[in-house]
Formats: C-alpha cells, sequence, structure tokens
C-alpha cells in the first residue's frame, strides 16, 4: 500500500451518534457566506411550518439539557429518550438504533447530496462531525451535514459530550462492518468541519469521504467549545495507533503523516474554547 493509501483508510469512524432533522429553506446554504450560514438564528422554512405557532419540540418531547434546536431540526420524530432521530438511523423492530445507519440512506446521502442527519438537500457548505484523528488524515467514514444540524450533533450526542462513554456492542447485528480502520477509543474531543468539497471514494468494506480544505472548524469537548489543550491532548492520545499503522506501512507513509499532523494543527484553536473561521496562514 502506498503512503496515499494509508492515509485514505486509516480514518477514525468513531460512532458519532448524529441527529436527524427536516431541513430548511435550501437556499440559506446556497447564498449566504460561511459565517452566515453557520447562524444558528434561521427562521422559517418548511420544518417550521409544520408545527403549529408558539409550539416546539422542546417545549413538547425534547429531552431536558440539550442544546437548543436549530429551526431546520423542529419537526423530528423523538425517540423514547428524548433525542432527536437521525435521518440515517436504522429502525430496528419499530424502535431507532443509534449505533446503526440504514445503508438505504447512505446511497440517497451519497448519489442525491442529502443531509446526513436531517435528509434535506445540501447547499454549498458540507459540515462533517469527526474525530481529531480525521483532522489529521482528512477521511471521514460519514458524509456530511447541514452545517446547524453538525454543530448541534456536536453538543448534544452522550458519545461525543460524556469523554468516558464508551460504545454499547449488544445486540450489533453480526455482518455489521465499518468502512477503513475503526480506533474504538472515545477522543473526548469533536470537529465539526466546514467544507465546500468532498468526494466519495470506495473502500474495501464500503465507502470513505476525502473532505476539503476547511471554510470554518469547530471544536468541542463536553458540549462546549474546547480548548487548545484539549485538542492537542485528544491528538497526542490517538496518533500513537496511526504512526504504528504508518511504521508498518513504509518510511514514506511515516513522512506523510507527519506532514499531516502538522497541517492539521494549524486549525486547531488558537484561544481556549475558540473557533476557527477563514483559511489558516
Amino acid at each position: 500500500m502506498d503512503a496515499l493509501g494509508f492515509l485514505g483508510t486509516a480514518t477514525l469512524a468513531f460512532g458519532c451518534a448524529a441527529w436527524s432533522a427536516v431541513a430548511a429553506a435550501k437556499r440559506f446554504d446556497r447564498h449566504f457566506p460561511a459565517p452566515a450560514n453557520d447562524s444558528s438564528g434561521i427562521h422559517g422554512g418548511a420544518a417550521a411550518a409544520r408545527l403549529p405557532r408558539g409550539v416546539s419540540m422542546t417545549a413538547t418531547a425534547l429531552r431536558q439539557g440539550l442544546p437548543e434546536l436549530p429551526q431546520r431540526m423542529r419537526a423530528l420524530p423523538v425517540d423514547s429518550r428524548g433525542y432527536p432521530v437521525p435521518y440515517f438511523v436504522d429502525w430496528i423492530d419499530g424502535k431507532p438504533d443509534f449505533r446503526v445507519m440504514d445503508s438505504r440512506k447512505l446511497a440517497a446521502c451519497v448519489y442525491y447530496k442529502r443531509c446526513w442527519i436531517c435528509g434535506e438537500p445540501l447547499g454549498q457548505y458540507k459540515a462533517f462531525v469527526i474525530g481529531p484523528m480525521c483532522a489529521v488524515n482528512r477521511v471521514s467514514a460519514e458524509p456530511p451535514s447541514h452545517t446547524d444540524c453538525a454543530k448541534f450533533a456536536a453538543q448534544a450526542c452522550p458519545f461525543l459530550t460524556l469523554p468516558k462513554a464508551t460504545r454499547r456492542e449488544t445486540g450489533m447485528p453480526d455482518d455489521l462492518r465499518v468502512s477503513g480502520i475503526m480506533l474504538k477509543r472515545n477522543p473526548g474531543v469533536a470537529l465539526v468541519w466546514v467544507t465546500r468539497s468532498f468526494h466519495a471514494v470506495r473502500a474495501d468494506d464500503g465507502v470513505l469521504f476525502d473532505i476539503g480544505e476547511p471554510e470554518q472548524t469547530f471544536w468541542y469537548a463536553e458540549g462546549r467549545l474546547a480548548s487548545r489543550s484539549e485538542v492537542m491532548a485528544s491528538v497526542e492520545a490517538g496518533l500513537p495507533a496511526l504512526y504504528d499503522l504508518a511504521h508498518a506501512d513504509s518510511e514514506a507513509a511515516v513522512l506523510e503523516l507527519d506532514t499531516a499532523v502538522a497541517r492539521a494543527t494549524r486549525f486547531f484553536p488558537p484561544h481556549a474554547a475558540a473557533a476557527f473561521s477563514g483559511r489558516s496562514a
């Protein structure tokens, strides 16, 4: 395997349970620049039209303590715990299993450019909810979402907001497969990577997504914006596994990983609880 092949398959598929939504007003993504597109204060749209005036999912069924729902997410089904159910989630025996994706939904997202979280068409900006190692190899195991959907997921998903949380393996389908190489640790940090470009690539067990240069990056820890030190600690904890793979591959793979790590640090928060916006120097 060459160095590029190594970085393409060493992806961190860390099991983020994203959140489903009915998206509102596709024009917002198409015509607003990145900061406005990222705004969570957009009002109106199809989702709002489906709810009685003055009544929201937050007030009726949503779990207490979750962040405020973006407008496009207010017509979602809610599970018995009060969590919004993502578009991609597979329903088994009438109940959503957040750990299992529906392969038909994956195909729809890839071929029709739909949001992984809400299922509606994407606009100009695509947001990937990824782990810190994915900032190094720029590969995601999941397709992109709208920015507001992705930010909600990074702040609300229990696996991402609770550093000591582990993924339950009981009751998982026997034939479940994950594309690329999966690092099962909980990274403690989640990243929303907003970009204009990506492309799907075939992997041995499915499909992976090469993500483009970021327009914005938002780092989260425990449901809040993460500090630079928290991001660095998470990356340092995950690098040994990637370097083991690189050393087993070739010297060229090690050198390329060195370059990728240095490149990723350009998008770390410059200060505590800060978000990167725009391209780095």
